[in-house]
C-alpha cells in the first residue's frame, strides 16, 4: 500500500502543508532554520531509536517554540506540546508525515546530512523509497548535492523522477497503514497544530 508522501499536497481541510511549513522555518534565522531542523530530526531519530526513554531537553523545547512552523511540524509529526516538553503521542510517529519531512528537506541544499540521517527511521517506520530502476532506498531520492552531478533532468526535485510512483500525482511506493488510518492520523495533526495558535 502506498501513502501520498507529497510533502506540498493540501490535505482536506488543512491549511498549509509540510512543504510551505519546510519552507517557513528554512526563511526564519539566519542559519536557514538548521538549528530548527536539527533538532527536529534529532527527536524523531530519538523516538525510534529510545522510544521509552524520558527527555527533559528545556534548550530544544524553547527553540523548537520559537519558531511557531517548527512547533506546527512537531504535532505534526506525532508530538504534543505538554508545557516544558514535547512528549511523543500515544499512537507514536506518523509515518507518512515523517516520509513528507524527508521529501521537504530533501528540497533544500543545506539539509542533506538530515535527509541522510532520517533514513534508518524511514527503514524502521517499515517505509521505503522506489528508484526508478525498480530497487528500494530509504532516501526520498538524490540528494540536493548528489542531483548536481546527474545529467540535466534527472532527479530535479527531492524525490526519485523515474519512480512509477512518486510524489504529486502519483504516490511514492511507501507500505503504510489503512488509508483510514492515516487519514485520521492526518487530521489529528491538523486538529493538534491549530490548538496552539
Amino acid at each position: 500500500m502506498s501513502i501520498n508522501a507529497d510533502p506540498y499536497g493540501l490535505p482536506e481541510g488543512g491549511t498549509t502543508t509540510t512543504g510551505q511549513l519546510v519552507l517557513t522555518v528554512a526563511q526564519s534565522g539566519s542559519d536557514n532554520g538548521l538549528k530548527c531542523f536539527e533538532t527536529l530530526v534529532k527527536v524523531v531519530c530519538n523516538a525510534v531509536d529510545k522510544p521509552t526513554e524520558l527527555r527533559r531537553g528545556a534548550d530544544g523545547a524553547d527553540q523548537v517554540d520559537a519558531v511557531p512552523a517548527c512547533a506546527m511540524l512537531l504535532r505534526r509529526l506525532g508530538f504534543k506540546d505538554i508545557g516544558d516538553r514535547y512528549s511523543l503521542q500515544m499512537t507514536g510517529l506518523r509515518s507518512g508525515e515523517v516520509a513528507r519531512l524527508q521529501v521537504a528537506l530533501n528540497d533544500l541544499p543545506h539539509c542533506s546530512d538530515l535527509v541522510i540521517r532520517l533514513a534508518p527511521v524511514i527503514e524502521a517506520l517499515g517505509l521505503h523509497w522506489k528508484k526508478p530502476d525498480g530497487t528500494s532506498t530509504f532516501m526520498p531520492g538524490p540528494t540536493y548535492r548528489e542531483r548536481h552531478d546527474l545529467p540535466h533532468g534527472e532527479g530535479s526535485r527531492g524525490y526519485w523522477n523515474g519512480s512509477a510512483e512518486r510524489p504529486g500525482n502519483n504516490p511514492p511506493d511507501l507500505p503504510a497503514p489503512a488509508e483510514d488510518e492515516e487519514d485520521a492520523d492526518l487530521q489529528e495533526a491538523l486538529r493538534l497544530s491549530m490548538i496552539e495558535s
